[in-house]
Parts: structure tokens; sequence; C-alpha cells
């Protein structure tokens, strides 16, 4: 169905038009469209069957869509009304010109008739309390008395003008309705003609009335079809603005949890999986002087335990940060924290370690804090695992704009062309994400200075 029916209110009275059921019209006023052919179209019996173009279910409309509907239909039912009064204004005004006119006064019967029709047939359809079939009674009704009226009384060929546009629905400018209109404008308006007998002047007279009735509702019905369409591309609109949304919030959902998950696997990496390498560095070199040097082998184990105790105190205040509550540098501010890392360096590897602290210390953030010292833990944990270094020297420089780190080795170095590692890698997504930068500079036999420049928040 290319177009959905109502009814409006013309010069000439209620005028039936082209609605959108999609814009949340009542579904009565979209049950008779025009075809493909410019015919009469059946559209959808109920509302379940005018599912929105975007497949949503009722259930699933959102706020904005339902209030948009609700709105629409709220205002489909103050025009309804308001067409309701025209068409009785109309046939008010054929009351009075029987009266003055002093023709019969079964002819108010026939009125009655007309206005019984248009409350029991035409106007519950438009509420949708009313099957489809109803509007082609009501046409038909007002069709046969409009005739009849305009027989017995001329001054009542108005009315044929006023029934006429009761078949607007038809129009869509396609073949079949317009042929269907012309055809009722010639039938309604036939008592000119037949009343004072066949001649070229009552011809003439016929055409004229019966071609302006048809034009004048053309018009009427063809502008309140660009209207609601353009209300039903207006809902259209709507939802696909919706539907973007929805999609846009999906997005940023799935955006939100891969971020989510990359920052627990750097956090996992630099605090829990650094922990267990240290502790299995520790026990491994405790074993090896287990047998020969009891005092050594006490003194990694010693060493082991409070490592796994930091470590431990480091998975709960990842754990707390996550769930939102904590501080993830487990309360301890950053100098000291640094200076407990580089200890432990230096007590697993048994090099010299210096923390120094240049600048005036400032009240740093959570997220400064906790970038600076996974950059500085994972720079540590390389040092650890590859640097077979003498001295490590870690510097800590509070600067006017930024703080910047850096953590400098005497060891093998790196490659020209360093791993593409995922501590690397996490090194550089997290100054990423705080708009600083970071530079290694290293070569084999010559060590390796990893320096991070952080902007405070």
């Amino acid at each position: 169905m290319t177009e959905r029916a109502g009814t409006a209110t013309g010069p000439d009275g209620p005028v039936a038009v082209p609605v959108s059921a999609q814009a949340g019209v009542p579904a009565a006023a979209s049950q008779i469209g025009v075809g493909a052919d410019g015919g009469a179209d059946a559209g959808p019996a109920d509302r379940s069957e005018c599912s929105d173009r975007s497949g949503r279910s009722g259930a699933e409309t959102s706020p904005t869509v339902a209030e948009d509907s609700r709105e629409s239909f709220r205002s489909w039912t103050r025009i309804a009304r308001l067409w309701a009064v025209a068409w009785h204004f109309a046939l008010l005004v054929s009351v009075v010109l029987v009266f003055t006119g002093k023709q019969p006064l079964w002819l108010l019967v026939l009125v009655a008739a007309m206005s019984a029709s248009y409350l029991l047939l035409e106007y519950p359809w438009l509420l949708d309390r009313a099957p489809r079939q109803t509007v082609f009674y009501h046409l038909a009704v007002v069709s046969v008395l409009s005739f009849v009226l305009t027989w017995v009384d001329p001054s009542l060929t108005f009315l044929a003008s006023i029934v006429l546009s009761q078949f607007s629905p038809l129009t869509g400018f396609r073949v079949r309705g317009l042929a269907t209109m012309a055809g009722a404008a010639a039938v309604l308006t036939l008592p000119i003609l037949l009343r004072g007998g066949v001649s070229w002047g009552g011809l003439a007279g016929w055409v004229l009335t019966a071609g302006s009735a048809l034009l004048i509702n053309l018009f009427i019905g063809g502008f309140f079809v660009e209207m609601l369409n353009d209300n039903d591309r207006r809902g259209a609109l709507i939802r696909e603005l919706e539907d973007t949304r929805e999609e846009l919030e999906r997005a940023h959902h799935e955006a939100g949890v891969r971020e989510e998950r990359e920052r627990l696997a750097r956090e996992i990496h630099d605090t829990l999986a650094q922990g267990f390498t240290s502790l299995l560095m520790l026990i491994q070199a405790a074993d090896a002087t287990l047998d020969t040097d009891p005092a050594t082998t006490r003194e990694r184990l010693d060493l082991a335990a409070r490592t796994a105790r930091e470590n431990l105190a480091e998975a709960r205040a990842l754990i707390w940060h996550t769930e939102g509550r904590g501080d993830p540098t487990a309360g301890l501010p950053l100098d000291a924290t640094l200076q407990r890392a580089a200890a432990r360096i230096g007590e697993e590897l048994g090099v010299a370690t210096s923390v120094d602290i240049g600048g005036s210390p400032r009240t740093l953030t959570a997220n400064v804090q906790v970038v600076t010292l996974r950059i500085a833990q994972e720079a540590l944990a390389n040092v650890r695992k590859h640097a077979r270094a003498a001295t490590v020297t870690v510097w800590l420089t509070y600067g006017a704009e930024r703080l910047t780190l850096a953590v400098e080795d005497d060891g093998a170095g790196m490659p020209e062309t360093p791993g593409k590692g995922f501590g690397l890698r996490s090194m550089r997504e997290r100054v990423e994400q705080v708009g600083g930068t970071l530079t290694i500079a290293s070569a084999p036999g010559a060590g390796t200075r990893v320096e991070a420049e952080v902007p405070y928040e």
C-alpha cells in the first residue's frame, strides 16, 4: 500500500485524505489506500499488522517514538472532531435551506440519516473503533441520500461537493482513483442535468458543476496528501534517528567493554603477572642455594613472601578500583611507590638502584599516578627479564605542566628495532590515553632509557 486514507476539512466540508499509520495516527485512518494502479487498496485490519518499518515491536519502541505516536493520535482525534463539526455544519445549512425553501419536511429525515451515517460509520472508523468496511457503507449511504436531496431540492446541490470529498482517499493522482472520483462527481451532480431535461445548457451546467466539484476536491485532497505524507516522512526520520542512536549506543557499549577489557589486561599484566614473575624468579633463586647457603635462601624466601604480600595488596587495590572504590595505588604516594618498586628490583637482582625526585612535588590525580606507576613497573620488569644490568636509576621530575618519569639501566640494551610485546604496547597506550609521550632510547650493549611525559590533569 502506497498511501493511507483519513479525512480532513476543506472549504467544501470534510475531505478524506491519506494519512500515515507510521506517524502514529489511528490504524483505522490508514485502512484505505491507493494501490499502484490508483484503485482502492485494503490496508491492514488492525494495528498488529501495521508494524513500523524498522521491524521493532510496540514493546521495543523508544520513548521518543512512543511519545510522538501518542501526540499524533491526540492531534488526529482533535482533527476528527473538527471534521465531524464541519460535516454537521454543512448538514445544518441544508436544514436551513429546506425550511426557507419550503421544501417537504421528509427531506430532513434524509439529512438526519446522513448525520447518523457519519456518527455511526465514518467517525468510529476514523478513531479506529470500527472495521474498514464501514467507510464504504458510509460512502454508499451518503451518495444515495445526497442524490435524492439534490433531485428534490436544487438548492442542496452543494451537498454533491461535500459528499464527493468523502471519496478523496481514492485520489493519489492515479488512473483508477481519478476515474472513480470523476464518476462519483458525475453521478452526484446528475440531477442538475435530469431536472431540466437534456439540453445543451443543462449539459454545460452539469459538466461545469461536476468538473468544479471534482477539481476542488482533487486540489484539497492532493494538498492534504502532501501534508500528511510529509508527516509520514517525519515519522520515518524519527525512527531512523532512533535506530541510529541505538546503533551508536550499542557501538559505544561494545567499545566501552573492549576498552575495559584492555584496561584490565594492562593492569593484570603490570601488577599480578609481574608479581608472579618476580615470585618465580625468587623461588628459583632460593632453590639454587637451598643446600649450599641456607642464610641466602632464607633472605630470598623472606623477599618472596614480602613480594607476595605486596602483590596481594595490589590485587585487592585493582579489584576495589574496578568496582569504583579504593585507590589503585594501594594508598601509597607515587614517590614512595617508586622507591619501593626500585628497592624490590635491587633486592631481587642484586643491583644498585636509586630514585631521584626533582622539582616541587604536587598533588596528583589517581589517573596520573596509575599511568606513571605502571610505566615504571613495566620498565623495571623489562630490566628484570632482559637487561642484565648492574645499576638502575629512576628519575621523577615535577615540571610546570607535566610529570616526567625516566627509568635507565646500563644493561644489554634492546635491538635497533624493539619487539612488539604486550609490555611496550601497554606503556604506549597508557601514555597516549592521557595525552603524553613515551620515548625509548636503547642500543645493543648501551643500556636502555625509558622516558614518559605525563601531563597533569
